[in-house]
């Protein structure tokens, strides 16, 4: 029954987000920067349905059911090789009440909460700046291990030299994590449900909406693979599959992915991804090869803190 209750939350869930936006009525726009995290996207953002850690608030809220510990974390990245144009993360997350066990090895918190802050810095060629500022807050909830639900509000900021650039908005999303077997995980994140960014000038306009859907498994403990399809802008814009290798009792971790993008030009883009963790330190580093002349390689570090 427990199953069946899953399978049945899991379809209505995606029949209610899926709905499409009015046409004409999202355009994009500001704060589309990519997510946190050189762990996630060593596997290049397979990180839907499988592994927690603090970038569960962006990558799929309910992940914060899993995770073992409070973290405290870090990340930086150059998103245009050449360009002054960096992005750094500030994030937090932890587990509130444990949840009731119903066999050995299956820990997760009932209720969890996690915090993402973002800046994102550009210096444009005119010498003028622009920076951009935002604030994601996630909860989880799980009634039981083989499924929790999350919700992230985010609020937005922006600030330059060009005219009647400056905004402030807000933006929802929600996720779900459903532990098909053992070995087998569903995700499914709505990203931008409802948002609203508010311009200097009186213009208001919608982020566009994105919805992941994600397959994961663990082969064993020491490796787990997940693929994802990303929805958006009327069709599928990205498919990506990603794996971890553990080695050395955790010591030493590889990533590895590859992207599909059919979103405007299309191309794939190779990842990878190298950590080291030591006690409760979790150093991460991630590397994208690009073949776009306007991205190239972006490379990505992260550290995180165990408390």
């Amino acid at each position: 029954m427990k199953r069946l209750f899953a399978y049945v939350f899991v379809a209505a869930f995606i029949t209610a987000a899926a709905t499409p936006a009015l046409a004409g009525y999202s355009r994009g726009g500001g704060f589309t920067a990519p997510g946190y995290g050189a762990r996630a996207w060593g596997m290049g953002g397979a990180a839907t349905a499988i592994g927690a850690d603090e970038s569960a608030t962006y990558w799929n809220p309910a992940l914060l059911s899993h995770l073992g510990e409070k973290k405290l974390g870090f990340a930086y990245v150059d998103l245009v090789p050449g360009a002054s144009a960096q992005q750094s993360y500030l994030a937090f997350a932890m587990p509130l009440k444990e949840g009731e066990l119903d066999e050995p090895g299956l820990e997760y918190a009932q209720h969890s909460l996690g915090a993402i802050y973002g800046n994102l810095s550009l210096d444009l060629s005119d010498g003028k700046k622009y920076t951009e500022n935002s604030l994601l807050i996630g909860y989880s909830y799980a009634p039981a291990y083989f499924v929790s639900i999350g919700a992230s509000l985010g609020m937005l900021f922006s600030a330059g030299d060009l005219d009647n650039f400056d905004s402030k908005g807000t933006t929802f999303s929600a996720g779900i994590r459903v532990a098909l077997t053992r070995k087998l995980s569903l995700g499914f994140v709505a990203r931008n449900m409802f948002s609203k960014l508010m311009f200097d000038s009186g213009e208001n306009i919608s982020l566009e909406r994105a919805y992941v859907l994600g397959l994961g498994y663990q082969l064993v403990d020491q490796f787990s693979l997940e693929g994802d399809f990303v929805s958006a802008y009327g069709g599928i814009a990205r498919m990506v599959i990603g794996g971890e290798a553990k080695f050395f009792s955790e010591l030493l971790v590889l990533r590895g992915g590859l992207s599909a993008l059919t979103a405007g030009e299309n191309r794939s883009v190779p990842h990878m991804g190298i950590g080291i963790h030591f006690n409760r330190i979790f150093i991460d580093y991630n590397a994208n090869f690009d073949s776009e002349e306007a991205f190239e390689n972006t490379h990505r570090f992260s550290l995180g803190i165990g408390l």
